[in-house]
């Protein structure tokens, strides 16, 4: 079976991310936060700007909150993962002790393996990512334990 297309999982690990992060906190938070990393990435990755994010949560007319358009699938996969990868440790690191300790564990048990296979293909290892979060947690509570 095909991998689905890079719009198609760039869409999918977003909606993941903003449907985890909002239980952790409220979703107009999670959406104006989600919605300000990729503003901020698109300076270095300017095909996030076929990205788009309704913020208007509230409108039960709107349609999907992610909107990804077609021409992010000419971008190459390596670039794409880079993005993906900001993406997911920007929101991980924005949303602190708020996220959880397994949030980046819990994005990769809730995708499905064709969008983990895509991923990996970008170059975006959520195990590895979940390690180096670990890792990271733990060199911040020992540098505290010694002050």
């Amino acid at each position: 079976m095909p991998l689905p297309e890079k719009s198609e999982i760039i869409k999918n690990v977003l909606k993941t991310l903003i449907s985890i992060s909002s239980r952790k906190t409220d979703l107009p938070y999670t959406i104006l936060t989600i919605e300000d990393h990729i503003k901020r990435l698109a300076i270095q990755y300017s095909f996030l700007k076929h990205v788009q994010i309704n913020n208007d949560v509230y409108n039960e007319e709107s349609a999907e909150v992610i909107s990804v358009m077609s021409d992010i699938n000419t971008v190459p996969p390596t670039e794409l993962g880079k993005a993906l990868h900001s993406i997911i440790h920007s929101m991980n690191r924005s949303l602190g002790d708020n996220a959880g300790h397994f949030f980046i564990k819990e994005i990769r048990n809730t995708l499905n393996d064709d969008y983990l296979n895509g991923m990996k293909d970008m170059g975006v290892d959520l195990g590895l990512m979940q390690l180096e979060s670990e890792i990271t947690r733990l060199e911040r509570e020992i540098t505290q334990r010694k002050k």
